[in-house]
Parts: C-alpha cells; sequence; structure tokens
C-alpha cells in the first residue's frame, strides 16, 4: 500500500498536468526532473560504448603485456619476518634469486608472504630484460576495468544529474518562501487597515 502511495506521489511530481494549484516554479520542477531522468536513462548506452573502448583498449595492453612479461620462479635466500598477529596474510620484500629469460641469474628483493623460509619458491613476472614487474593484465582484469570505468561515469552523470535538479529545487524554494513572505506582508498590511 505504501509503495502506490510513493508511486502516485512521483506521477503527480513528474505530470503537474493541469492542475490549477500547480506553481509555475512546480512546472518547471516537474520539466527537469523528466529531463533529468531522460539523460540518466540516454546516458546508459554513451557509458557502454565508453566501457566497450576501455575493454578494447585494455586487451590490447594485455596481449601487448603477454608478449613481453614472462612468468619466472624465485628462490628465497633468507626466511621472511614472522607476522605480529596470528592470521595475517601480508607480504613483506624478502631477498631472492631467479633465472632471466637469457639465462643469467639475478638476485634481487621480491614479494613473499610472512612467514615463508628460506628455499620457498615465489612466482615473479620479468620483462624483456629480466627485471621484477607486474603481472600482465589479463582478459577478466581488462573486464573490471572496463566495467568499473562504465559504471564510474554513470554515477557521475546519475550524480551530477541529481545535484542539478537538488540545485534548482533549493532555488525554487528559495523563490516561494520570498514570495510567501511578500504575500504574508501584503495580507498583515490589509488585515491591519481594517
Amino acid at each position: 500500500m505504501a509503495s502506490s502511495g510513493r508511486t502516485a506521489r512521483l506521477w503527480r511530481r513528474l505530470f503537474v498536468g493541469r492542475n490549477p494549484l500547480a506553481r509555475p516554479g512546480d512546472r518547471l520542477e516537474s520539466r527537469l526532473l523528466v529531463i533529468l531522468l531522460l539523460l540518466v536513462l540516454f546516458s546508459i548506452p554513451v557509458v557502454a560504448s565508453l566501457g566497450s573502448e576501455t575493454y578494447a583498449s585494455r586487451l590490447a595492453v594485455a596481449e601487448q603485456e603477454a608478449e613481453s612479461k614472462h612468468r619466472a620462479t624465485a628462490v628465497l635466500l633468507a626466511d621472511a619476518p614472522v607476522s605480529m598477529t596470528t592470521g595475517e596474510l601480508e607480504s613483506v620484500g624478502v631477498l631472492a634469486r631467479w633465472e632471466r629469460p637469457d639465462g643469467t641469474e639475478q638476485v634481487g628483493e621480491v614479494s613473499a608472504y610472512r612467514g615463508s623460509t628460506r628455499g620457498t619458491e615465489v612466482p615473479v613476472w620479468l620483462d624483456d630484460s629480466g627485471e621484477l614487474t607486474s603481472p600482465p593484465i589479463t582478459r577478466a582484469g581488462a573486464a573490471t576495468d572496463a566495467a568499473s570505468v562504465a559504471i564510474s561515469a554513470w554515477l557521475g552523470v546519475v550524480a551530477l544529474c541529481g545535484l542539478v535538479f537538488l540545485a534548482v529545487r533549493g532555488v525554487l524554494a528559495r523563490l516561494r518562501a520570498a514570495q510567501w513572505a511578500r504575500e504574508w506582508a501584503r495580507v498583515e498590511r490589509e488585515w491591519s487597515r481594517r
């Protein structure tokens, strides 16, 4: 029952119609709300296209990184520090050795879980020169990035439209309050003459 009341109120707010009690500000607010709702709806294909473009560009980067990054295994040369709190799986830098793509050995610091012991094998990613690098972007990562961009853009449009509506509604409320004050002042003058 409550939802039908809300729906009726929303309908009356969106379509003021020929209501003789509707003020010009009410009609302006109604039209603005309809326009902003349509803008939010019509922005969906635009942000979907933006997400698609982001996916295509991230996928191109993923393909390029798949060719230029190589998976290797690093062997820890020291024990990783033990966690201060139990059950914590945070990573720390530990000295390790790995083989470069050209066959030479490299020694440096890699990220390993706390409590890892010397001799533990840790997967790492290397660039073409054999230096440590981040893992390549995956198809799933590209899709996640694209969805994040599209959703963020759409929420930005929704927030902007909401702010515009609230700002206009605030201005109209001030104008209505000022009009009420003028009308009451006029009524008070007329009553005081009697």
